[in-house]
């Protein structure tokens, strides 16, 4: 292909959507407003685990302006999954497993009246036992979640009881090196439940036209899984249904899923009318599932000179009343970026009386990484070696057995650790009351089915249409690479809006896919239009196609640029001849990149209240190449705020399967006090199949910071703290000897997990 000499990588364009968002013209889904249009409703469950013996809405039904509720009974008795197991209905009909669970929904003139017609139903419930957390489920006379799971579409082996999966992971000889080992260590961390925290409530708008098509505008991050779920929970064919993503006010994994689309497209269908869903602050703490309580055991083994032989990890994963996300963690992650021959890992995810567990940025993930890392610090400092030291030695080289199989690739993992070294001026004491805590994260480039189209216009302009949403900003980072591709502007790229009808289907806006995976093909289809527009161009020219560059909004030859045909000559010109340029292209998977960072922590202990302030937080990813700093820097900015949160003040609070904290005013996320200049180095290793090399970015940036914080305490007053939040008044219950960190897991039980 013809070399091109354009600088639209590295530039730090401001976002291509940032008029109509500072501007307030951006449409969300709230924002949709149709001719007759009904409000919607929906009845949560007050109890934890209860029958149904009765549900009466007749009172509700004699309310003025109530429209149509439906329940359970009315609608298709379909099971669906968050996860591989189908075990979830839409509304709940012989029993509910959680607080919160829908039990009824209603729609009505007004949201007013709808939420009074809610008020007015009348269920009875017969109370059945709970269980609400995972080591209790685990126990033999527990009662049981799901006394249906046998019979679930989904269900394999080392499920049973409440467990509804389990994962396992082996190499090597595990016993033998722990034999082997000079030293053995063991230690349980535990991470809290943690919403994701979006600004943005849950809202959808359904309507079924004369046709008997339903439309459906949602803030979703996944319009095309969307409309695979709807269409088995509404029964009907997957043709009828048109997804409409709208502008998304954050997410973070919370809206990859099915949560309240149901609803309105049911009542749509029952009235014949428009019906609109706006979650309230609170029902986003109970109508979709967030990251709930995470248990972590290792056992490590290590010889004098510091090199790890041998791991043994056992992870347990509380999924509320329904199979979610973040079990895989356990098996994928619990080694670190290491390279350890030997590992014995066991993953399980356990059914309890709450809500069910939701994705956040990498599920799992963050949970697992505060456990090696803080463990990994333990290892180092018992064995008196120097932290940096401890995982340089241990730390994956190029070549090495990937825990997924294969071998580690060309990647920056060493380079971070050297930035944050040389950044942090490593090794040094800080003064008294101050320490310094590392942490390395690993993770890796999403895959996953992606397609794109690139269509030149007349104008010379380039229409770009992709079936993913835009989360993140990557509309921008898709409009660079077209003009790299292109040798134009990014000014002359638009980005098409999509929905399902139009844009050609893709996977879900999440897992760290979109620059990487959705990028590539936008890079490709790109290519495809490039080398149509090349060969029009050659035959104008009359030279051959290896004679000519894109550049500057057109097509010269090299050797001689002021003889050139500009890209609208070349499409209108392709409308008569070759036809119009339109590149397109697909593909379903892409090979491993791995991403790894290295973090840095430096906080100050008030040993008199425990409180704890964040002098400089530092970090150095692998970001491959830096298509748009700009953007980078604010995904990983991002994701180390949120990290921030989990490690000090986070916590959904849940007492018997009640949330006792669902709103913003009372779970305690990071204010811009609590918050230091984060400090970003950029190392750019080349990943050789992402886009110009890129990398993904987002999701690792969020999983180190509980570990380096936790590591900067120890190194700061000498306590270590095991369980998050890493709060003030367990610091100063730790400083005072008071308050012991949470039990290990009961032996016996620790002994049947192994098997």
């Amino acid at each position: 292909m013809p070399a091109n000499t354009n600088t639209n990588l590295g530039k730090s364009y401001p976002r291509v959507d940032a008029a109509d968002k500072v501007s307030g013209r951006m449409q969300y889904a709230s924002d949709i407003y149709l001719p007759g249009m009904l409000m919607c409703k929906v009845l949560k469950s007050p109890k934890a685990h209860a029958r149904i013996v009765r549900i009466d809405t007749s009172r509700a039904m004699q309310l003025p302006g109530v429209r149509a509720i439906i329940t359970g009974e009315d609608v298709p008795d379909a099971y669906f999954g968050n996860g591989a197991v189908h075990d979830k209905r839409i509304l709940a009909r012989d029993k509910v497993r959680y607080m919160g669970e829908p039990i009824a929904a209603v729609a009505a003139v007004d949201e007013m009246t709808a939420q009074e017609a809610v008020e007015l139903i009348d269920v009875v419930y017969e109370d059945l036992p709970a269980v609400t957390g995972p080591l209790d489920a685990l126990q033999p006379d527990a009662p049981l979640v799901h006394e249906e799971l046998p019979s679930y579409h989904g269900f394999g082996e080392g499920m049973g009881g409440n467990i509804c999966t389990t994962l396992s992971n082996d190499r090597g000889d595990v016993d033998a090196a722990f034999d082997q080992a000079d030293y053995i260590f063991e230690d349980t961390f535990r991470s809290q439940g943690i919403n994701q925290g979006y600004l943005e409530a849950m809202a959808c708008v359904a309507n079924v036209d004369p046709s008997g098509r339903i439309h459906v505008w949602t803030s979703t991050q996944a319009p095309y899984q969307i409309r695979a779920t709807l269409a088995t929970v509404v029964d009907c064919p997957l043709s009828r249904l048109r997804i409409i993503p709208m502008e998304m006010g954050g997410g973070f994994g919370a809206k990859l899923r099915l949560c309240v689309e149901a609803y309105p497209v049911l009542l749509s269908m029952r009235t014949g009318k428009p019906v609109k869903l706006i979650a309230t602050r609170e029902e986003t703490f109970t109508l979709s599932g967030f990251r709930l309580p995470t248990i972590v055991y290792l056992k490590t083994g290590v010889m004098q000179d510091g090199k790890i032989v041998a791991r043994e990890a056992i992870s347990i994963f509380d999924m509320g009343a329904h199979l979610g996300a973040g079990v895989q963690s356990g098996v994928s992650h619990t080694l670190g970026p290491y390279n350890i021959p030997n590992f014995r890992m066991r993953s399980y995810a356990v059914y309890t009386n709450k809500i069910w567990a939701g994705s956040y940025r990498a599920s799992g993930v963050a949970d697992v990484t505060f456990a090696v890392e803080s463990h990994a610090d333990i290892v180092a400092r018992k064995l008196g070696m120097d932290p940096w030291e401890f995982r340089k030695r241990n730390a994956f080289q190029e070549g090495d057995l990937a825990i997924q199989g294969g071998t580690i690739p060309a990647n920056g993992l060493h380079e971070t650790m050297d930035a944050i070294k040389t950044h942090m001026a490593l090794p040094r004491k800080p003064e008294a009351g101050t320490g310094i805590g590392l942490a390395m994260c690993q993770w890796r480039s999403g895959s996953g089915p992606s397609t794109a189209s690139v269509s030149i216009q007349e104008d010379g302009t380039v229409s770009l249409l992709t079936g993913s949403v835009d989360i993140t900003g990557t509309d921008t980072v898709f409009a660079q690479i077209v003009a790299e591709a292109l040798g134009i502007d990014v000014s002359q790229v638009v980005i098409a809006k999509r929905d399902t009808d139009l844009a050609p289907f893709t996977g879900p806006s999440g897992g760290s896919r979109i620059t990487y995976s959705q990028g590539k093909t936008v890079q490709m289809a790109t290519e495809d239009a490039k080398e149509q527009l090349v060969a029009l161009a050659a035959d104008l020219l009359d030279v051959q196609p290896q004679m000519l560059t894109c550049a500057d909004g057109g097509v010269h030859v090299t050797d001689d640029p002021d003889k050139r045909v500009s890209l609208a000559q070349l499409a209108r010109r392709s409308v008569t001849t070759s036809g119009p340029i339109i590149g397109i292209a697909s593909l379903s998977a892409m090979p491993f990149a791995p991403i790894f960072s290295t973090q840095a922590a430096e906080v100050k202990v008030d040993q008199e209240t425990g409180n704890i302030r964040i002098l400089r937080f530092a970090q150095a990813q692998d970001v491959g190449v830096a298509i748009n700093p700009m953007a980078i820097e604010g995904q990983i900015d991002g994701g180390v705020v949120q990290g921030i949160g989990r490690a000090v003040s986070e916590e959904v609070m849940i007492k018997n399967g009640e949330i006792l904290n669902p709103s913003l005013t009372t779970y305690l996320m990071p204010m811009a006090a609590d918050v230091p200049t984060i400090e970003n180095i950029l190392v750019e290793v080349p990943a050789e199949d992402g886009p110009f090399g890129a990398r993904a970015v987002a999701e690792p940036p969020g999983f180190g910071p509980p570990a380096a914080i936790a590591n900067a305490i120890e190194d700061a007053v000498g306590i270590r703290l095991k369980t998050l939040p890493l709060s003030a008044d367990k610091v100063l219950q730790a400083l005072r000897g008071e308050a012991p960190e949470a039990a290990d897991i009961d032996p016996e039980l620790l002994q049947r997990l192994r098997q």
